[in-house]
C-alpha cells in the first residue's frame, strides 16, 4: 500500500499536556474514524507527547517563550515524521499556537476555531478552564469576532478551577467532590444567563460528560476539537 491508498490524512497530534487528555484524543479519534470508514479502520495519527512537568512549569511561571519553543519543537518533529496537519491537545497551549508557523509549514486545526463553530450562534457563554485559558487573547479575540460575551464567575471560582486542573486532573486524579463543584459552577453560569458552559480544559471531561442529561448546556472543547480533527483527516 502506498501513501495515496490511505483513506485518511496523517494527524500530527501534539499531546502530553497532560497525558490523561491525550489518551482521550487518541481513543476518540480512533472511534470517530472507525465509525466513518467502517470495518477495521482506525486513525492514522502520529503523537508527540511532552513531559508535562516542563509544560506546567512554563505555564505557571509565565514563561511563554519556553512554551512556544516546546510547541515549535513538536511541530518540527511531527512534520519530519510525515504528518499532514497538526493539532494541539491542550486549551492553554493555544496561547502560543502562533509560534507553530515559525517552525512548520503544516496547517493547524485550531481548538479555538472548533469551539466557536460548535457554539452554533450562541452568544453568551461561560468559559471554564485554567486562568491562562480564560484570560488569553486567542479565546477573547475569537469570541469578540463572533460577537460572543463571556460570563464572569469571579476569582474564587477561577482559583478552584486551577486547583482542580493542576493538582488533580493533570496528575490523573478524578475526585468526586471536584465533579460536584464543577456542576455547581456550571449551574451558577446558567443562573447568570450563560447559553453554553464551555469546558475549556481537555481534562475537565474526566469529571463531566457533556452529553449527560442536565439543565447545564455543557460544551466540551475537547469534543469539538476531536470532531474537527477527524473531519480534517478525511479531507
Amino acid at each position: 500500500m502506498t501513501e495515496r491508498d490511505l483513506p485518511t490524512r496523517k494527524i500530527g497530534l501534539i499531546g502530553g499536556m497532560s497525558w490523561p487528555s491525550t489518551i482521550t484524543y487518541y481513543r476518540e479519534l480512533n472511534r470517530r474514524l472507525a465509525a466513518k470508514l467502517g470495518g477495521s479502520h482506525s486513525a492514522h495519527v502520529i503523537i508527540w507527547s511532552a513531559d508535562y512537568h516542563f509544560v506546567e512549569q512554563a505555564q505557571l511561571s509565565g514563561d511563554w517563550p519556553a512554551a512556544g519553543r516546546l510547541l515549535g519543537e513538536a511541530a518540527e518533529a511531527l512534520e519530519a515524521a510525515g504528518a499532514d496537519f497538526l493539532a494541539v491537545a491542550c486549551n492553554t497551549m493555544h496561547a502560543v499556537a502562533d509560534e507553530i508557523p515559525r517552525h512548520s509549514s503544516l496547517p493547524l486545526v485550531s481548538l479555538i476555531d472548533a469551539t466557536v463553530d460548535a457554539l452554533d450562534g450562541r452568544t453568551r457563554v461561560a468559559l471554564l478552564g485554567t486562568s491562562t485559558t480564560t484570560r488569553m487573547p486567542a479565546f477573547a479575540n475569537a469570541f469578540a469576532r463572533a460577537g460572543i460575551e463571556v460570563v464572569d464567575l469571579g476569582e474564587q471560582a477561577q482559583r478552584e478551577l486551577d486547583r482542580i486542573i493542576y493538582s488533580e486532573l493533570c496528575l490523573g486524579h478524578v475526585v468526586s467532590d471536584s465533579a460536584l463543584q464543577l456542576r455547581k459552577l456550571g449551574q451558577a453560569a446558567v443562573d447568570r444567563g450563560a447559553e453554553a458552559v464551555i469546558l475549556a480544559c481537555t481534562e475537565l471531561n474526566l469529571l463531566i460528560d457533556a452529553t449527560e442529561p442536565t439543565r447545564v448546556p455543557w460544551l466540551d472543547t475537547t469534543v469539538a476539537h476531536i470532531d474537527a480533527i477527524a473531519d480534517a483527516a478525511l479531507r
